[in-house]
């Protein structure tokens, strides 16, 4: 699993902030990212797990611009890459280092940037092999988008920014009653950015701050894909070692060639404890099979290390709140609409 299908632990905190102050039972989307509230926070969440969380937040929600709402108040508080724009010399710098670090902060979301002679065109669109809900779109543009229009701040004209979206009229216009940028219709998430507003100097900047995050940004990157990448090969170890039924912490460190010491202390630094990797290597080999219509469910579980399929079915329930039946005839049903 690449890094970039990781999603930073603050902006996953930040959004169960949010969604609880707009009246939402967050209780399941603990279960769902495979997490409790009573133990320590892993440093990121796998994406699919979130995006499983952004379709409980939909289901519970009646409101339309929830996702935009959101985008705006993850542009509000006034995370690091916000203070990046916030310090650099214009939009042009500013936003084309900010970029490469802005899944980090959006989601798995994936920016490209084609500049063209009278305006800039950010499209947002899901990473390679990933695919998102279009409310993750949307919510990742308006976080952009109101970062931008904070940089530009008094200098901000109305031809500066806009905003367009493969959205139904009806909900265009209340996004427009909300959001300062102007909203259209488009064939993709996209935000135009004029020529103008990209070169115009930040009467904010601040070149010293700009460059020391800049490093950390640098340096963090690089840790965190150490991490991942580690916590990936844990996890295919985990998978390899369940299919074999040895799943003792002797046998995962062995196969890393260290001790059982040294594999705690690692997993400490990860944030997570072997039990809690060991569930979600159950589960990530679950969806793996799952897949396979010709691998009987209890086959399954027991391949996934449960000695009762009672038990692998509670299992199945707390991690994506549906049966295993269930949850495989969603996918046939999705793979013949396809």
């Amino acid at each position: 699993m690449s890094p970039t299908l990781q999603v930073d632990i603050v902006l996953v905190q930040h959004l169960l902030s949010f969604w609880d102050s707009q009246g939402i039972d967050i209780t399941p989307v603990w279960s769902l990212l495979s997490m409790t509230p009573a133990e320590p926070m892993p440093p990121w969440v796998d994406a699919d797990k979130l995006k499983l969380a952004h379709q409980y937040i939909a289901s519970q929600s009646s409101d339309r611009l929830l996702p935009a709402r959101t985008g705006r108040y993850l542009a509000q508080r006034d995370l690091p890459l916000s203070r990046l724009l916030k310090y650099s010399e214009n939009l042009s710098q500013g936003l084309v280092s900010a970029l490469r670090f802005m899944h980090l902060s959006v989601g798995n979301i994936h920016f490209v940037v084609s500049p063209g002679e009278h305006k800039v065109v950010v499209r947002a669109e899901p990473q390679s092999s990933l695919q998102l809900l279009p409310q993750q779109l949307l919510q990742g543009l308006l976080t952009l988008s109101e970062a931008c229009y904070q940089v530009l701040g008094r200098c901000y004209t109305d031809q500066d920014l806009t905003l367009r979206v493969p959205l139904e009229p009806d909900v265009i216009t209340e996004l427009n009653a909300f959001s300062v940028p102007a909203v259209t219709a488009g064939e993709h998430y996209a935000l135009d950015i004029s020529a103008a507003a990209w070169q115009r100097l930040n009467p904010g900047q601040q070149p010293i701050l700009y460059a020391s995050l800049l490093r950390d940004f640098e340096r963090n990157a690089d840790k965190f894909r150490e991490q991942v990448m580690l916590y990936n090969e844990l996890q295919r170890i985990l998978q390899g070692c369940l299919l074999k039924r040895q799943v003792s912490q002797e046998d995962v460190a062995a196969q890393l060639g260290i001790s059982v010491r040294n594999l705690q202390r690692r997993l400490k630094a990860l944030g997570t404890t072997y039990q809690a990797l060991l569930d979600e290597s159950r589960q990530a080999l679950s969806m793996r099979l799952i897949r396979d219509e010709s691998i009987p469910l209890y086959e399954i579980a027991f391949m996934v290390g449960y000695a009762e399929p009672s038990a692998f079915y509670k299992a199945f329930k707390r991690w994506t709140d549906a049966t295993p039946g269930d949850y495989r005839q969603a996918l046939s049903a999705e793979t013949n609409e396809a």
